[in-house]
């Protein structure tokens, strides 16, 4: 466990002056205009439906709430939001910057093998479709788990770690789906080998992912393509570990 916390870290490290060496920093601007644009979106949504189900709340429980009933009331909210609309938000995200995720991957990828890799329009349409199933089921499972642990919530001292459980099943997910940017290019068995063997990987994948997006002004533009090519030279590596075995 140590050994992949301390792998994948180097990997994120490394990351950034890979994207220096090899002339990818131009690729920060893309996902950065997409993320604001529908963060933009996502954050006037919330805040209108948020108000909406906090009065519908408020008034279905008679209007006389006292302050410390509406602030929990308010927060239970207010946190459910948040978490599906981080959800449903990072769903999107990884949709809409599918092409341009698979495409870094394959220039990573072409970097470090010296493989070439021709990514045509019709491979566009094919990384949409792939990108839409996978983040599709990958929602659908982590819908199901928000929800679980959402219900916690009622359970003294259990509730407390709510935010730290939504946090690892989001990260687990979004960890998956930027690996995926790699392994659609090597056969069924070696990307079973890899996620069976590696999910820590995935976990400290979509943490850190995380983490860097909510970085004030810069990690809306950061975060994606450091996570994509943090994720695919590790992930290759771990390809070739499992070749080994």
């Amino acid at each position: 466990m140590l050994k992949q916390i301390n792998f994948t870290f180097n990997n994120y490290m490394k990351a950034f002056k890979f994207i220096g060496q090899n002339n990818l920093k131009k690729y920060y601007l893309i996902p950065g205009i997409i993320n604001i644009i529908l963060i933009t979106l996502f954050y006037f949504l919330s805040k209108f439906i948020g108000g909406a189900l906090v009065e519908f709340a408020n008034n279905l429980l008679g209007g006389d709430l006292n302050s410390f009933i509406q602030f929990i009331l308010k927060f239970i909210i207010y946190l459910t939001i948040f978490a599906v609309y981080y959800l449903l938000y990072k769903t999107l995200i990884l949709i809409v910057l599918s092409p341009f995720l698979s495409y870094i991957s394959e220039r990573t990828e072409s970097i470090i093998t010296g493989k070439e890799f021709n990514f045509s329009f019709k491979e566009n349409l094919y990384f949409v479709k792939r990108g839409i199933i996978v983040t599709t089921k990958s929602f659908l499972r982590e819908l199901v788990m928000t929800c679980i642990i959402l219900l916690l919530f009622f359970i003294p001292l259990v509730n407390t770690i709510i935010p730290i459980l939504l946090f690892m099943v989001q990260s687990y997910y979004i960890g998956f789906s930027f690996i995926d940017y790699t392994l659609e290019r090597h056969d069924f068995q070696t990307g079973t080998d890899v996620i069976r063997q590696n999910p820590i990987f995935f976990l400290i994948n979509g943490g850190l992912f995380t983490i860097l997006l909510f970085v004030p002004l810069i990690g809306i533009f950061v975060a994606p393509l450091v996570t994509v090519v943090a994720t695919t030279t590790g992930t290759l590596e771990l390809i070739e570990e499992s070749k080994e075995v």
